[in-house]
Parts: structure tokens; sequence; C-alpha cells
């Protein structure tokens, strides 16, 4: 099976399904991200560009990802680029990497970028549908939505608030989660802000008592087709 993550920000992956990841290409499965703002301009403490790319691949090796579509979409601006432009060019993702299964942000989060890309991906996801003749139009089977800590966390009503009804056991496979986030340069903070490894370690340890594991990530599934 394909799986594309379609984010706003290099590192949105790490945090969001980087133990996810690591678990599906060692099951066998293909994993493949979209990257909206690749070279994250605004920024603060950004490392220099080429340092930047490099720690971001080094990083996304170690979770699995075989593959990767850069944008240079300009973060904390995406609320002002033409919705058509960017459904496009995550279009272009799909029809690249042709996946069954698609990661991106939940629309409950104070980061305009992460909110738009929920929108236009979801857009996006349409395309199979659309372009039957060209791809299978019941291609995408699934459509998670993932959390960032410290992003979701300060979305108040009436943002849509994240529900996790879908768990992927990281038992396994966190301690490769934490070894990409070390080598993607500046992506933990010091404890206790939410970024931080102690605090990212907490999370799925909650999200892991609510199924019964050590260590999971969560998800909102909002679509499942089953044929």
């Amino acid at each position: 099976m394909n799986v594309l993550a379609v984010i706003a920000h290099p590192d949105d992956e790490l945090l969001g399904c980087g133990g996810t990841f690591r678990k599906l290409a060692n099951e066998g499965h293909r994993v493949f991200t979209c990257i909206l703002s690749a070279n994250v301009d605004a920024r603060s403490n950004r490392p220099e560009l080429a340092r930047l790319h490099e720690s971001a691949a080094a990083a996304a090796k170690i979770v699995g990802i075989e593959d990767s579509l850069h944008y240079d979409f300009k973060n904390i601006k995406f609320n002002v680029v033409p919705h058509l432009e960017m459904v496009q060019a995550i279009e272009a993702a799909i029809v690249k990497y042709q996946p069954e299964m698609v990661f991106t942000h939940h629309p409950g989060d104070i980061n305009v970028d992460h909110r738009v890309c929920w929108e236009t991906t979801m857009a996006a996801c349409m395309l199979p549908q659309r372009l039957s003749r060209d791809i299978a139009a019941t291609l995408i089977k699934r459509i998670y939505l993932f959390e960032i800590p410290s992003s979701n966390g300060w979305a108040p009503s009436p943002f849509p608030q994240f529900e996790p009804n879908a768990h992927f056991d990281i038992t396994a496979t966190i301690d490769d989660k934490m070894r990409a986030l070390n080598t993607f340069e500046g992506a933990l903070k010091p404890f206790p802000h939410p970024h931080s490894e102690q605090n990212l370690r907490a999370l799925a340890q909650v999200r892991g008592g609510a199924v019964a594991v050590p260590y999971a990530e969560a998800f909102q599934l909002v679509r499942e087709l089953n044929l």
C-alpha cells in the first residue's frame, strides 16, 4: 500500500505520525510526503537552508519516508495562496504517489497553514473521482487527520476539536520517532515545551493508554472505504 502525508512544514509528519510511518514502512508499505512549505522562511532560528534540507531528509529516512515532493509556499501565508493553486499542487502528489492512505493536519489548529493544508488536501483527495479514467475512483481508502502538540491544543471553540477514533501502536517505533526528531535540527524543544521529548513520549503514553498499549499515535479517521 502507498501512504502519503500532506503536511504544511517539514517536521510536521515527524510530530504527528513519525512512529506510525516507521511502523507502516516496517510492514512493507511505501511512505511518501508532500511538503507545502519546505523552506519555512518565516520560522525563527531556522537553520541555513541547505542544512535544513539535509537534516529533514535524514530524519525522513529514519521513519521510513521513501520520497518527498517539495513546494515553496510561504509559511504562515497559506491563507493568501489561491485555493486552486495549492489543491493542484497536492493533486500532483496524488498522481505521482498513488496513495491508498492519506494523512494530513486536523482543522482544529491555531496555525493557519495547518488549517489550509487540511482544507486543500481534502479537496485534492477528490481527484480520483474527478479523473477516474486516469486514477481508480476508489484509490484513496482512508484519510487520517493527525494532531500537532501545541497547535491543536491552542484552538478553542468554535474550532473543531481533535477527536481521536483511530490509533496505531508505536511501541516498537517510538524510539525511531524520537531519533528522527533529534536528527531534524530544531524540531525538539526544551522541557516543558509540548515538543520536548518528555512531553511527546507522555502524549504517546496517554494515547496508548486509551487502547491498552504502551505507546500509540492517535488520529481522526474521516474517510474509510472498504471494498
